[in-house]
């Protein structure tokens, strides 16, 4: 089967990456959370909405976030063009493309159903034909004469006689209505053609403004649905919720039809605005929420004034101070002792003739034992007691002629 999608593809002069095998492959393995797969199955539900005439085609997910509502929207399109695949409309949304069967059947039945229409199209070309900006001109043209009560106009008549009438007959109207229920024309100016092309410029900006506004909105919508769906008791009635919601959301357009004619047709009566919490405007916006009250909740703090002011990140600088005096004879010990090496009075880690910190010399270091003195601290003297970690030479376990090291 995917030999046969991949020939599909290329017949029906799709020229995306999945054309190539191997992307092919990647895309069918990630599913919805592949753009290269949903790109793909957008371009097949457009061209199908565009050859049956639905309203509505699938959006590619640009993101992994956006699968959801992409499987929403597929399956809300499959429903509505009335696929016979039962695993492809049943069953838990996000489970459907789960196996890759299921989306080797996706794609195999959008293929063959857009050739299968295409040739349709072919054999009767009447079919596919897309209304144009003269049909759709004629269109309202008729209606207005319906509307007017005019007969069908002759065959020979001007484009120029037919307005004509058309504006003599909707003055004749309007002299018929009350004051009070038609108010004045808003613009009262006419324009010329430079004028006319800055209206339609500054029309196309707002269009576009308004356009990105309510993307966000209906963004906003598909992620509140979303959150419902996340709900325990709703994950198991996604077809409920695509039954009810799909149906609304596709009469939800992001395209503004407010044009130049809307502009040509305003009133005085639309400077008039009404606050929104006024009862008029009120009866149409209130709802049944509107009325639940909510009890009294907890207070949850979060006032400033309520704190403590929080201690500094760096401790506060302090005038340096002077170093301590050494004592007298500390480094090198002489004949009173040293603090690092003993001279003849013992230093502080060696000892000399004294006895040093560390090593004894003469009277016994503090590490290391002299020669003739006490043991040191550490290593017992030659003729000493014994050291504090190592036993002198004369003597049992460091009992020699000299007095033991510390």
């Amino acid at each position: 089967m995917q030999s046969d999608i991949l020939d599909a593809i290329e017949d029906l002069g799709y020229y995306g990456p999945i054309t190539d095998e191997a992307v092919f492959e990647k895309a069918l393995e990630l599913g919805p959370s592949s753009p290269d797969f949903t790109k793909f199955v957008e371009w097949l539900t457009t061209e199908l909405a565009m050859l049956v005439g639905l309203d509505d085609h699938v959006n590619a997910a640009t993101s992994a976030e956006d699968a959801e509502t992409f499987l929403m929207e597929l399956s809300g399109f499959l429903r509505e063009y009335g696929c016979p695949y039962s695993c492809l409309t049943e069953g838990a949304i996000n489970e459907r493309l789960v196996p890759k069967e299921n989306k080797l059947c996706l794609l195999d039945f959008l293929t063959t159903e857009l050739e299968a229409n295409r040739m349709i199209v072919c054999n009767k070309p009447q079919a596919a034909l897309q209304p144009s900006d003269e049909d759709h001109l004629g269109t309202q043209m008729k209606l207005m004469l319906i509307a007017l009560g005019f007969p069908k106009p002759p065959d020979g008549i001007s484009s120029f006689q037919l307005f004509t009438k058309l504006e003599g007959k909707i003055k004749q109207l309007i002299m018929q209505v009350q004051s009070a229920h038609m108010s004045k024309p808003l613009l009262k100016a006419r324009l010329s053609d430079k004028q006319w092309e800055n209206v339609n410029f500054i029309n196309q900006a707002l269009e576009q403004e308004y356009k990105c506004r309510r993307e966000m909105l209906l963004k906003r919508l598909d992620v509140t649905i979303q959150s419902f769906r996340w709900s325990d008791k709703v994950k198991n009635q996604d077809d409920k919720v695509a039954a009810v919601y799909q149906p609304i959301r596709r009469n939800l357009k992001s395209k503004c039809n407010i044009g130049i004619p809307h502009l040509i047709a305003a009133r005085e009566d639309l400077l008039n605005i009404q606050k929104t919490s006024s009862g008029t405007a009120r009866q149409k916006t209130e709802c049944a929420i509107n009325k639940v009250l909510i009890g009294r909740v907890p207070d949850r703090g979060g006032r400033a004034h309520e704190h403590d002011v929080p201690p500094p990140e760096m401790p506060s600088f302090q005038k340096r101070q002077a170093p301590m005096q050494q004592r007298p004879g500390g480094g090198q010990g002489g004949g009173g002792g040293g603090y690092n090496q003993g001279g003849g009075g013992g230093g502080y880690n060696q000892g000399g003739g004294g006895g040093g910190y560390n090593q004894g010399g003469g009277g016994g270091g503090y590490n290391q034992g002299g020669g003739g003195g006490g043991g040191g601290y550490n290593q017992g003297g030659g003729g000493g007691d014994r050291g504090y970690n190592q036993r002198g030479r004369g003597g049992q376990r460091g009992r020699g002629r000299g007095r033991g090291g510390y």
